[in-house]
């Protein structure tokens, strides 16, 4: 005795509308396609052909990207050591720069970032006034120059000629009167 086949016979008969309900409900067996299983498979490998492209272009560039940031912490680095060594030299006397510029060290903490670096000063003095060039440098990739930077310390060289002071008053203009309404105010 299959119980729910007289169930839905009993249902069929006795409540309206159910008969139709029924018939459109469609059994399992009736409701499943077979899918082709090569079709999953290729799908699947095109997933993965997909994925090994788009990682073979994100990887390399990731790695760039995080050299390129590398090279320009250690630039930072480098300007901001010289920009300290600069200040120190601009601020001693004639006498003592002289001496410190012949004498400079790189900070311990540049010297463990920037492996082998070595830091020059050379005092220049020409018809551009007198100046302090420091520069930084370190093995790079590709040998890039150093990282300078320049100070000057005299800008404007001894003029042979002194500069001509301007006059007070314009000699187009005539000077006012002596009963003139405006001096009284």
């Amino acid at each position: 005795m299959n119980r729910p086949s007289n169930v839905s016979a009993f249902a069929r008969r006795w409540i309206p509308g159910v008969a139709h309900a029924l018939a459109s409900v469609a059994t399992p067996k009736q409701s499943k396609r077979r899918r082709p299983r090569g079709l999953v498979l290729l799908e699947t490998l095109i997933a993965a052909g997909v994925t090994l492209v788009m990682l073979s272009v994100a990887v390399p560039m990731v790695i760039r990207s995080a050299r390129i940031w590398k090279q320009t912490q250690h630039q930072q680095f480098a300007a901001d050591e010289l920009s300290g060594q600069m200040d120190r030299l601009i601020a001693m006397p004639t006498e003592q720069r002289s001496q410190a510029m012949e004498n400079l060290t790189l900070s311990p903490e540049i010297q463990n970032v920037l492996h082998d670096a070595t830091i020059e000063a050379v005092l220049i003095d020409d018809q551009d006034g007198k100046r302090i060039e420091l520069s930084i440098d370190w093995i790079r990739v590709g040998a890039p120059p150093p990282v300078t930077l320049v100070a000057w310390i005299n800008p404007f060289p001894e003029a042979t000629e002194p500069a001509a002071k301007p006059a007070d008053t314009n000699p187009d203009t005539p000077e006012p009167a002596a009963g003139d309404p405006e001096d009284e105010q």
